[in-house]
């Protein structure tokens, strides 16, 4: 409001000042055009100004007016020659949104109608063949590939991890597996490759090429530290295991062979190794890789394995096994391996003792089971029956209630405490 003030203060000051300079010196203007004899124009000499002035002012608008034209011109062939590559452009902006957000029928349209115009028809064309494949629409998608591929010469590696991933997703493992490798021909420690034929590998149990792959998978994957670490646990046992299923002693001795003191020194690994060993016959081997388990840590499931196998020397075994019990305590596992031992040794009381024990500290079908068949060879037969069971009650404890003929509770009607 004061600027406002000011401003008008200052026109009217100017005016009047101008007012008085124009009365006070008035002033003409002589104009002659060619010569004494030529024309000549008198005027005011504040008409002449104020000629002049309104002059520069028309021709500066003139200018301005010139300049605003050739701009909206400009503008104008700026739209129709680049108008259709921004709308392709905004097309393509919003179909890879939609194509984010799993709006797979729009996404697919608006990538579809932008492609021609697009300065990167190989996005559109990748992300509207994974948006047909998401629909359901699988020669499409192939058709649309095949128009990715043909965009550019560097386009294979890109294509093939697309096609790869559809693939993957549609559980034909083999073509996945047969795309990635031809790929991995140009690039074959590509990490995004490399990923895609570790989960394809893994979908099919092709254990032999995950392991070779793992040197990769680490060096240039981008898995944590942890998870490859897991990954490699499963190949070693998968590849233990198939070694065991097929009865081949020395393919399994092979595998254990060709692992690092890393992955021999490893609990777990070791002890499956133990337990196939034992599946294919091999107690004596089997036995030395379970006692060097059990002197390291306790593990129930070790030691009930321990108990089953026949070591190169069975009283050392029942002598390991007693060391065992004077480190670890007295222990239902324990207690019912050293039974089993004694029994490898000819100790018949001593074996019922330890499995007298065993069955005091936990009810377990198999010690009975175990307690049962040697009072029975001891002539117990009674005593034995009872033990049969008592062990086949708690094998099976979900019989219901029901009434039998001549008792009101029988033998197999009653559930095991």
């Amino acid at each position: 409001m004061k600027r406002f003030l000011f401003f008008t203060l200052v026109l009217l000051l100017g005016g009047a000042l101008l007012a008085e300079a124009m009365r006070s010196y008035p002033g003409y203007l002589l104009l002659t055009v060619g010569g004494d004899a030529g024309k000549r124009i008198e005027m005011n000499l504040w008409v002449a100004i104020g000629g002049l002035v309104l002059g520069m002012l028309a021709l500066f608008l003139a200018i301005w007016l010139l300049r605003s034209l050739a701009r909206a011109i400009e503008g104008s062939v700026s739209r129709i020659r680049f108008g259709r590559s921004r709308m392709a452009r905004r097309r393509l902006t919003n179909g890879l949104v939609e194509y984010m957000e799993g709006n797979w029928a729009r996404a697919r349209r608006l990538l579809l109608k932008s492609a021609a115009r697009s300065d990167a028809p190989i996005i559109n064309y990748l992300a509207a063949a994974r948006s047909a494949f998401e629909l359901g629409y699988r020669d499409e998608a192939n058709e649309l590939l095949a128009k990715a591929e043909a965009t550019g010469d560097d386009t294979q590696l890109a294509v093939a991890i697309s096609q790869a991933r559809m693939q993957l997703l549609d559980k034909h493992y083999e073509q996945c597996i047969a795309s990635l490798q031809r790929a991995m021909h140009e690039e074959p420690n590509h990490p995004a490759l490399l990923q895609l034929l570790r989960q394809a590998y893994y979908h099919i149990g092709e254990w032999h090429g995950l392991r070779e792959l793992l040197p990769r998978l680490e060096k240039h994957g981008t898995m944590p530290e942890s998870q490859l670490q897991q990954l490699e646990l499963e190949v070693y046992q998968n590849l233990l295991r198939e070694a065991a299923n097929r009865n081949d002693r020395e393919k399994l001795k092979e595998v254990w062979q060709s692992l690092n003191g890393r992955w021999q020194r490893n609990i777990e690994l070791r002890n499956l190794y133990g337990e196939t060993l034992h599946k294919v016959g091999d107690d004596v081997e089997a036995e030395k890789h379970l006692r060097w388990i059990l002197n390291r840590e306790w593990r129930g499931d070790t030691v009930r394995l321990y108990g089953h196998l026949t070591g190169a020397d069975a009283n050392q075994q029942l002598s390991v096994a007693d060391g065992w019990q004077k480190e670890y305590g007295e222990n239902a596992d324990l207690l019912t391996c050293l039974g089993r031992l004694c029994l490898r040794n000819e100790i018949w009381g001593k074996a019922r003792q330890y499995f007298e024990k065993s069955l005091l500290l936990r009810a377990d079908p198999v010690t009975s089971a175990e307690l049962a068949r040697l009072l029975f060879a001891l002539g117990e037969k009674e005593q034995a029956a009872r033990l049969y069971e008592q062990g086949l009650l708690q094998a099976v404890s979900d019989l219901p209630k029901l009434p039998l003929p001549g008792q009101q509770t029988g033998m197999l009607s009653t559930k095991a405490s």
